[in-house]
């Protein structure tokens, strides 16, 4: 699982600098404290203090000499950097987010797969005591759904039915996604209220009426 997005920290002192110019704590013309000095007052090192200098030299934020030191040259710059990393950031922790949901998603599936499986291993195990049973119809050759999907065929809106597996040759497909494309003589497992397997039945080996 990856990590939570988290802005180091020479970046939040970047900014700290950059809203300082913004809100006209530090003016243009102006000089920064040198690094020594600054490295002191975040109490980080002087490697770090480099680096949040570094970022706003390349916004055209400060200017750096060897002469002069850190120089302050444009608040519009230093309001443009703290609107670009507002928009990385945000754009960073919508990833987090959808990485976590993504996750989310997987284990829900998961579940939703077991529990699945044990409605259809338990209900076969004890369809005479009065429990749900999932119902069996096999597709026959000259069936209207062969090659169509579940979602293209429209099947829970023409059927009331919901498929929770299907049965191909020696497998067991629990929770078929929608785009799964029926076969000739697969088995498909569906559970619904009283009179479903007929409208099952009918839509998927009609006698006289085509799909």
């Amino acid at each position: 699982m990856k990590k939570k997005h988290v802005t180091p920290k020479y970046i939040k002192i970047a900014l700290d600098i950059a809203y300082s110019i913004y809100n006209g704590d530090m003016k243009e013309g102006s000089k920064v404290s040198g690094r020594s000095t600054l490295a002191s007052k975040y109490n980080v090192s002087p490697e770090t203090i480099r680096r949040s200098i570094a970022l706003l030299k390349d916004m055209n934020v400060v200017n750096v000499t060897e002469k002069s030191g850190i120089s302050i040259i444009s608040k519009e710059q230093a309001y443009q950097f703290i609107q670009n990393f507002k928009t990385k950031d945000h754009v960073a922790k919508l990833k987090d987010e959808t990485n976590k949901l993504i996750l989310e998603k997987l284990e829900l599936e998961k579940n939703i797969n077991e529990n699945i499986q044990s409605i259809i291993d338990y209900s076969y195990q004890l369809k005479n005591i009065g429990l749900i049973y999932p119902f069996e119809l096999e597709i026959l050759k000259d069936s209207p759904i062969i090659e169509n999907t579940i979602s293209s065929t429209n099947f829970w809106q023409k059927t009331k039915a919901t498929i929770i597996g299907i049965k191909r040759t020696k497998n067991l497909i629990i929770s078929p996604g929608p785009h799964l494309a029926f076969k000739e003589n697969d088995i498909i497992l569906f559970v619904g209220t009283d009179g479903v397997y007929q409208n099952v039945e009918n839509f998927v080996n009609p006698k006289t009426k085509p799909l």
